[in-house]
Order: C-alpha cells, then sequence, then structure tokens
C-alpha cells in the first residue's frame, strides 16, 4: 500500500512539473544547478569522487543551450547527493548533476534521470612496486576498504566467487585508508575509481607509485536528475550531452567548431544548425549546438579539463564508443 502511495505521489509530482521547469527559467534567465562536491573524506553517504567540476561544465552546457549565455547560471555544490536531491526537490535547484541513479531515490525524492555523463565503477589499486597485476594477486594478501561499504561486500563476493582467499582491514575513513596505503600497510585498497584517483593524487610526488588492476568490479553511471515528468526540460539536458559527445566524434572542438559551421558532411550540418529539425523540436535557438560547444568544449575537452587532468585518469569506460568505452551521442535528427 505505501509502495502505491508513494508511486501515485510521483506521478502527481510528474504533472505537476510538466513544462514548469523550462518556462521559468527563460522567464527568469536564470538556471540554478547543483553539483554532488563530494567531502575530501567518507561521510557514510557518498562513494564517488569529487566530480563537481565536471557537473559544473554540464551545468553550463545546459544553461547556454536554452539561453544563448552562460551568464544566468549559479551552480551550488553540495557535499553528498542527498543534499542536492533534496534541493531539487525542493525547487532549490533545477537540475542537480552527479546523481547515482536509482529506482528509490527516483520515488523518494520525486526526480528523473539523464543519460550517464561519467561511468564509475569499483576498482583496486595497488602499488606498484608490489608487482600484483590482477586479482588472482592478491590471494593471501592484506587489502583495505572501508568498513559497512558496498566496495567492501562487493569484493568479498568478487573474491569468494573466484576462490581468492584474502585478508581484509576495514577502516571508518578515508583518511585511514589513505595512509594504510601510503605506508603500504595494506598491498591494496578498492573502491570507487574516481575516490581512489582522487586519494592517489593527494599522495603528491608518490602518485605515480599507484596504479589499478585491470578489473572492474561493477559499473556505476553518475546522471543529471531533475524534476519527474519534467519532459521538455529532460529532453533538452540529454540532447545537450548527446551534442557533447557528437562534437567530440566529429572532431569538433571549442577552437575550430566556428570553421566547423562551413563543415559540408551531414553530421556536422546536423549538429550545428544547418538542419534544425532537432533545434525545432526542442525549442532552442538553430545555433544552440555550435553555442554550447564554444562555450565548454566537446565531452573529451571537459573530461580532460575538469577530471583526466586532475586525477591523472584515463578515459577508460568515459571514451567514445568508437575507442571501446560507453560515451555514445544522441542522433541530431
Amino acid at each position: 500500500m505505501l509502495r502505491r502511495f508513494l508511486v501515485a505521489g510521483l506521478l502527481a509530482t510528474g504533472s505537476a512539473a510538466q513544462g514548469q521547469t523550462l518556462a521559468s527559467v527563460r522567464a527568469t534567465h536564470h538556471l540554478d544547478c547543483g553539483t554532488v562536491q563530494e567531502a575530501d573524506d567518507w561521510n557514510g553517504q557518498d562513494i564517488h569522487g569529487n566530480l563537481s567540476a565536471l557537473g559544473a561544465e554540464i551545468c553550463r552546457a545546459v544553461t547556454v543551450a536554452i539561453l544563448d549565455s552562460q551568464d544566468g547560471l549559479k551552480v551550488t555544490p553540495f557535499p553528498a547527493e542527498p543534499e542536492a536531491l533534496n534541493a531539487l526537490k525542493a525547487d532549490t535547484v533545477a537540475l542537480a548533476v552527479g546523481i547515482s541513479p536509482s529506482a528509490r531515490t527516483a520515488v523518494q525524492y520525486g526526480v528523473g534521470f539523464g543519460r550517464p555523463v561519467f561511468y564509475d565503477s569499483q576498482r583496486i589499486m595497488v602499488a606498484r612496486s608490489s608487482r600484483i597485476t590482477d586479482l588472482s594477486g592478491l590471494r593471501d594478501r592484506l587489502v583495505c576498504a572501508l568498513d559497512m561499504t558496498p566496495p567492501e561486500r562487493t569484493l568479498r563476493d568478487e573474491m569468494t566467487a573466484r576462490g581468492i582467499r584474502y585478508a581484509l582491514a576495514s577502516h571508518s575513513e578515508q583518511g585511514e585508508m589513505d595512509a594504510a596505503l601510503a605506508v603500504r600497510h595494506c598491498v591494496a585498497g578498492t573502491g570507487m575509481e574516481t575516490r581512489l584517483a582522487q586519494s592517489r593524487a593527494n599522495f603528491h610526488a608518490r602518485a605515480s607509485d599507484f596504479v589499478f588492476l585491470p578489473e572492474r568490479l561493477t559499473l556505476n553511471p553518475v546522471v543529471p536528475a531533475y524534476r519527474y515528468g519534467d519532459q521538455a526540460f529532460g529532453l533538452i539536458v540529454d540532447w545537450t550531452i548527446g551534442a557533447l559527445i557528437e562534437a567530440e566524434a566529429l572532431g569538433i572542438t571549442q577552437r575550430n567548431v566556428s570553421e566547423a559551421t562551413r563543415r559540408e558532411d551531414m553530421r556536422a550540418e546536423q549538429l550545428l544548425g544547418h538542419d534544425f529539425a532537432t533545434a525545432q523540436a526542442l525549442g532552442l535557438a538553430r545555433d544552440w549546438a555550435a553555442k554550447v560547444i564554444a562555450a565548454t568544449g566537446n565531452y573529451g575537452e571537459i573530461f580532460q579539463r575538469t577530471t583526466g587532468k586532475l586525477y591523472h585518469l584515463e578515459r577508460g569506460l568515459n571514451a567514445l564508443w568508437t575507442d571501446g568505452g560507453l560515451m555514445t551521442p544522441m542522433t541530431m535528427q
């Protein structure tokens, strides 16, 4: 019975939200956008590293798509996902970027989810000097994890399934775990790739001493969230992300986008406004995508500027589909 009431409440929220966000943003020439700036230490709620810089760029891209300018954007960082989602529910922000999607979250906060802007995954980090190259090398070795967290449980399940006996050191704080890794008390540490990479970056001169094993134990997309049922706004969010990915696939960058508007190939014409069917369907200016790319660069440029360079992360799952990653554009027609 409770479940029915929750779903009914979600549907009611959707009906009320339909079209309101886009109309409000245009009327006020202002977009409030939230990002998730995970705390430096684990707080019991967060699992990802700090992706707020990437989230802020997505906020900027959506604002430019709607308003032709980033001047009306206000970005508010939140310390964890629940705070960002509560702000969205309270109508304090119109968009929250950096959310882990789930059915429970959708119903509890009355939100819908956009397409992934980042794919995180649980990984294992080891000291390069250990010469461990895969999970089997952890047999009878000590592995660090945060106590009572999904990564700790996932590690246990994976090692049990593979028949690999290991010892576990559980820590209540991220700082404790990082220190144990730094002094080699643990031969390895497990957690989300972004969080481990953030810890590694904090090792400064010794950051290059630590590497990831090739195995990925989970797949955890990070997405934007908006009020459930606000389809007009949600479509713009999704197609803006798609345009950033398509621009990278076509080699269109922040530097060459003006020149690219003169290209005579179909995909570039569809993206940059010669064929304005997508713009017309979304209710945007004909050259909306060109303006977005001019403001933020393509997805690859955003990734490198906000995440890759900062955390020394390879593209991995966040590479284009043509390069073995999961990032795919949406058809601009």
